[in-house]
């Protein structure tokens, strides 16, 4: 049953009316911005909404009511203001107190850290696993000598991800000034040249932080935790990076043309190459060299170009002129199929990577003079870098399937995708009428002896795998996809130089010839 109408002689005056509207309104503002920032938006928006329904429901009330309404309104403005008075202060004293000394790092987890940081400049492909204390004591340090640091200590922990989701790291954090302690999670992801630090969660003091304030603290963490400047600094590229298993692991590659690291496949190789050097004879040349001698290309300005977009199979390493490459080759084999006369401009860099080619100059380059010049063919051959480190790597020597190994390999195939998908993007819009091939990566360790060197068969497969990759990423892009690494299968004792002494994966000119081949009959022509 509805409560009886309250008579007019018992309602509340214009005063109190007047009052409850304008105490409440204030007191609506308070509570919900010490919601906001204790409880979040949601909360907040929910106090909002309760405090002016009362003042609201004030006015429909007895006099009584309404003025005992009106005076726990006020009371709510004063507590809320006073409230959050003393949490704001806190957190204004804690972020502009940088006077003091900050804990210092334990020098054993500190050591372990830098080992494993400093160890990153010495490989052709990394992982580098770091612990909770590892980390903390990398982040004390990097503390040390930080002007205008407010942190006088932190504590970071590795925390596993529920039901599949990704780990995140908590930290704790003790500030030099206001009392005032923080705590939360972040967690990290990649974008196309470096870690990105995304907060999760945080409490600073009597506060939750609101979407408003979390771009200044992620940019305090960021920076205190970042190893973007130290890999930089070694010269290398990030392509995966996973928190879970008390470990964040980074993995990578480094520009060099150095990818075999591992101790155990060059002694294998060792060992072997004198008894298979005599089976290892190289096929006939099917095309021949090309006629342009320049490692740049052509520089006579004759449109329309074939442009190659690539790494050290670009650049020629392995034999030892220009026209013995595929790219002169395969030009050379253009101007006949077309019967016209093309340029040529040759962009590639030795030891480049999908993500160098992104983030360090060549793919931006390669865009302008594709905007600006009229251009019948693109090729690109890339990725082989970001795998065949890993693939040589001490982690991997015993089995491919070792956990350390398969960390290696899943990191460089996600990073691989994530650049494949910018690269394509870019080159196909700069040049949208031109032909635009991709070259898949062929597999050195295929030398045609697997029962001697049993990296082979496993090592195929990885490389197979890697390159559906990318040609699941060009169809999207309407990319053609020439395969150089089939014809190449279980040749490269003699396509290659792995028999050499240091072994080398590039191909020699027979090898070479066999990529222009590929890139050939992609083109619509026939070998």
């Amino acid at each position: 049953m509805a409560p009886p109408p309250v008579p007019p002689s018992r309602r509340p005056g214009l005063g109190v009316k007047a009052g409850l509207v304008l105490v409440g309104l204030l007191a609506a503002v308070a509570a919900g911005i010490l919601a906001l920032f204790t409880l979040g938006d949601g909360p907040a928006v929910a106090v909002f909404a309760l405090v002016i329904a009362v003042a609201i429901g004030g006015m429909f009330t007895t006099r009584r009511l309404a003025a005992g309404l009106l005076a726990g309104l006020f009371l709510i403005f004063v507590v809320s203001t006073v409230v959050f008075g003393v949490g704001l202060a806190q957190v204004i004293s804690a972020l502009r107190s940088t006077d003091g000394l900050v804990d210092q790092p334990d020098p054993v987890a500190l050591s372990a850290a830098d080992s494993k940081i400093d160890a990153v400049g010495d490989a052709a492909a990394f992982r580098v696993e770091l612990t909770g204390p590892e980390m903390t004591a990398y982040v004390l340090d990097a503390l040390q000598d930080k002007e205008d640091n407010p942190l006088q200590s932190v504590v970071l922990t590795v925390v596993d991800g529920e039901n599949g989701d990704p780990g995140v790291v908590a930290f704790e954090a003790n500030f030099k000034g206001g009392g005032v302690r923080a705590e939360g999670s972040f967690t990290a992801r990649l974008t196309a040249d470096e870690i990105v630090v995304e907060l999760v969660e945080m409490n600073l003091g009597l506060f939750g932080i609101p979407g408003v304030a979390e771009g200044a603290i992620e940019d305090l963490v960021e920076e205190v935790g970042n190893l973007n400047e130290t890999l930089a600094e070694a010269g290398a590229e990030v392509q995966g990076i996973d928190i879970g298993g008390g470990l964040v692991v980074v993995t990578g590659t480094q520009r060099s043309t150095d990818v075999l690291t591992s101790e155990t496949l060059l002694a294998g190789l060792a060992a072997n190459a004198a008894a298979l050097s005599g089976a290892a004879t190289p096929p006939p040349e099917r095309l021949g060299p090309g006629r342009i001698n320049d490692p740049a290309g052509a520089t006579s300005g004759t449109e329309p170009f074939y442009v190659a977009i690539g790494d050290s199979l670009a650049a020629n390493v392995g034999v030892t002129a220009a026209r013995h490459g595929y790219v002169s080759r395969f030009h050379n084999q253009l101007e006949q199929l077309d019967d016209v006369t093309l340029g040529l401009r040759n962009f590639g860099i030795s030891g480049e990577t999908t993500g160098t080619l992104v983030g360090g100059g060549q793919l931006a380059d390669a865009v302008a003079f594709l905007e600006s010049t009229e251009v019948a063919y693109v090729t690109i051959d890339i990725g082989a870098n970001n795998l065949l480190g890993h693939l040589g790597s001490g982690d991997c020597a015993a089995s491919l399937d070792a956990p350390a190994c398969r960390v290696r390999i899943e990191g460089s195939f996600t990073g691989y995708r994530r650049d494949m998908e910018v690269i394509f993007e870019q080159i196909t819009g700069a040049a949208p009428n031109a032909t635009v091939i991709f070259l898949r990566a062929y597999n050195p360790f295929s030398l045609g002896f697997s029962a001697a060197i049993g990296l082979e068969a496993d090592s195929t497969e990885v490389l197979d795998d890697f390159n559906e990759i990318a040609a699941s990423v060009a169809a999207a892009y309407g990319v053609v996809v020439a395969d150089g690494f089939s014809p190449m299968l279980n040749t490269t004792a003699a396509t290659t130089h792995m028999l050499d002494s240091p072994p080398d994966i590039h191909p020699n000119q027979a090898g070479y010839d066999i990529l222009a081949c590929a890139l050939l009959e992609a083109a619509g022509g026939s070998c």
